[in-house]
């Protein structure tokens, strides 16, 4: 087993506890290995990734203490590139749970710690462990009355080199207490100024031209919020809508502007969340189509409207995407499929053995 210095860096997810205990494990889990392999790729090969423990990232730099801005300069460039996503994520989200909309609340701080950590090889895999590492992991619980911070320790700040150009924080002084450790000293800076300067993503370019074009109506006895789970899942849309054989996308998340490729019975179409307007007592989503064979450009607008938890009313109508009235013959055939798709999704949604809100 060797053992070798280290600078030890934990980006930690904060409110993740709370995140997956009030929102739905798969989508809270997706949506935290998201942010995961942001703050990975944000990193790159500057340190190495010691292991992923749920809501956090253990890093591991052999080698001497960093210069303070040179910490400083990579926990922000992690802190900006996770606010960065998460601001994409709430503005690109067409999910309506708790666990994709409640992205919004969550934050990152920082534990920073250097000392000696042994590699134990299992395997083809290297892990890390020693003492040094458990004084990181316990420094996440803390007194620090925030949820974003860096934090590095008085034994890591003393060894540092110092420098007068750079990210300027102010810092404050503190320790903890633990059990077979002992004291702990340690600095923090809050990093609330900082969030504020993280840039917002380009606004969305997902308006669509609106007219007086008839909707289709029909009653599903279904909680509004799971019919339009039932659309918005494009990649499973071939288990209920009439001839559909497979959708293919280059990503497995579905988000607005998130590309798919629909191979039907007897044409293909790529479509591509435009929006969702969720409310507490319906939702409107928009998608576009593109359908070559008929040189269609389209937009479905699908309105959810809640009548009690068990039952909706879903609206259905297609538009063209620009001013140009839809050829005769299309607007046949594209009207006979809206029926089908509006019937067969009340089936599906009806047979439904349990809601997933």
């Amino acid at each position: 087993m060797n053992e070798t210095e280290a600078t030890i860096l934990i980006p930690d997810i904060s409110g993740f506890t709370e995140f997956m205990r009030t929102s739905e494990l798969g989508h809270s889990s997706h949506a935290i290995h998201i942010f995961i392999d942001t703050i990975i790729n944000t990193v790159g090969e500057e340190y190495e990734v010691s292991g992923v423990e749920g809501d956090a990232v253990l890093f591991i730099k052999k080698g001497p203490p960093p210069a303070k801005q040179e910490m400083l300069a990579t926990c922000l460039k992690i802190f900006d590139a996770f606010h960065f996503k998460r601001k994409w994520m709430r503005q690109h989200i067409i999910c309506p749970c708790c666990a994709c909309q409640g992205v919004v609340n969550l934050t990152l701080k920082f534990v920073v710690h250097h000392g000696p950590v042994a590699e134990i090889k299992v395997g083809r895999f290297i892990t890390h462990s020693g003492t040094e590492l458990i004084v990181a992991h316990r420094l996440l619980k803390n007194s620090i009355n925030s949820h974003e911070y860096v934090l590095i320790t008085e034994k890591l700040w003393q060894n540092m080199i110092d420098s007068t150009s750079g990210v300027e924080l102010e810092w404050n002084s503190s320790s903890e207490e633990y059990g077979s450790i002992g004291k702990v000293e340690y600095n923090y800076a809050l990093l609330n100024e900082s969030r504020k300067k993280v840039p917002d993503p380009p606004p969305l370019q997902n308006n669509y031209r609106r007219d007086n074009t008839p909707y289709f109506e029909l009653p599903i006895a279904a909680d509004f919020r799971d019919a339009y789970m039932v659309v918005m899942n494009i990649p499973e849309r071939f288990k209920w809508m009439p001839g559909l054989q497979k959708v293919e996308q280059d990503a497995p998340e579905v988000f607005i502007g998130s590309t798919h490729r629909c191979t039907f019975d007897d044409y293909d179409a790529i479509a591509s969340p435009l929006r969702m307007t969720l409310s507490e007592d319906g939702i409107i989503y928009a998608e576009s189509c593109r359908i070559d064979k008929m040189d269609l450009s389209l937009v479905y607008e699908f309105v959810f409207k809640k009548l009690d938890k068990k039952a909706c009313v879903v609206d259905v109508r297609f538009m063209n995407a620009d001013e140009s009235p839809i050829p005769e013959r299309s607007n046949i055939v594209l009207c006979n499929q809206m029926q089908q798709i509006t019937e067969q999704l009340k089936v599906y949604c009806e047979a439904m053995k349990e809601s997933l809100f």
